[in-house]
């Protein structure tokens, strides 16, 4: 506001976007950290004969580093997803109770509406995406293992 770029402090409570932004700083050195060791495992050795062959930075970069650095950030989103999942007290003190998210969801149909059938789906629901992103993570991560860089 000092500076003039906004007229009003912008509202980042009781609302998605507040939430959101509070999940992020949370979650984000679980993406991080495996992103930073898979990079850190890289051999610096690699880029350098990327570079003595021809290539550009840009070029040994997309070509070289990002590949070999993916896995660190599938893991890491991985890590993000599952424990995201049971995120329950920042948005709900963020959020101010309008946003919902799945773990909010399930403890309401138990312990607000006694329904433990809409509980119940909703756990399985649950369940059989993250088992089915799971799959998905490590059918990428053994083809990623039959590379070049294998």
């Amino acid at each position: 506001m000092r500076l003039g770029l906004i007229p009003e402090p912008l509202p980042l409570s009781h609302n998605m976007a507040g939430a959101l932004i509070g999940m992020v700083q949370v979650m984000l050195p679980f993406l991080v950290l495996p992103l930073f060791a898979s990079m850190k495992a890289i051999d610096a050795n690699l880029m350098a004969a990327a570079s003595n062959l021809g290539a550009k930075p840009s070029r040994a970069f997309r070509d070289v580093f990002f590949p070999l650095s993916l896995p660190g950030f599938l893991s890491g989103l991985l890590i993000v997803f599952v424990l995201c999942l049971g995120f329950y007290v920042t948005p709900a003190v963020l959020g101010g109770g309008r946003v919902i998210m799945a773990a909010m969801r399930i403890d309401a149909n138990v312990r607000v509406y006694s329904n433990w059938g809409a509980a119940s789906a909703l756990g399985i629901v649950l369940l059989l995406i993250t088992v089915s992103l799971i799959l998905v993570a490590g059918f990428i991560g053994r083809r990623a293992g039959q590379g070049m860089f294998r």
